[in-house]
């Protein structure tokens, strides 16, 4: 039996493969919305700034009419940037819940086959040990009989 592959290895073999695969596309989507939120952090920090230029140009007096639009249009749009970016964020999270829910899911199922394969490979591994006893004990009690033939045989003649 030892050289012999269980039955479930394939089985076994395949719920690991899906279950790496399931892994990779969970990294995937936890490196995918760390980027997104890298971008909304940027952005923000980015439309702060823009914010305190445009706030410290105006409040000098010195604005045009024309800059101003410019500013305003500017600032309108990095908030539908960030706006897009927000929404972007959250099917992100959503995808990652999705992907960490099947990972868990293949790996239950990965798992439990193990399991199932283990409990197997240990039952018959009892049934070999207890049939090598049975095989052991009825050679020595052969043996055991033929002393006692060979022994009568002596005495008895």
């Amino acid at each position: 039996m030892a050289g012999k592959a269980h039955p479930l290895q394939a089985a076994v073999d395949v719920a690991r493969s899906r279950e790496d695969q399931a892994v990779k596309l969970l990294a995937e989507s936890q490196r995918n919305l760390r980027e997104q939120e890298m971008r909304m952090q940027q952005l923000l920090v980015f439309r702060g700034e823009y914010a305190m230029q445009f706030e410290t140009e105006g409040g000098s007096g010195g604005i045009t009419a024309r800059r101003f639009q410019d500013y305003a249009a500017f600032l309108n749009s990095l908030d539908h940037g960030i706006t897009e970016s927000k929404q972007q964020q959250e099917r992100l999270r959503e995808d990652l819940q999705r992907k960490r829910q099947h990972w868990v899911q293949t790996h239950a199922r990965t798992k439990a086959l193990q399991e199932v394969m283990a409990r197997d490979q240990d039952a018959r591994r009892k049934q070999d040990d207890q049939r090598a006893q049975r095989d052991s004990d009825e050679r020595n009690l052969q043996r055991a009989s033929a002393r006692a033939r060979s022994t009568d045989e002596a005495i008895f003649g």
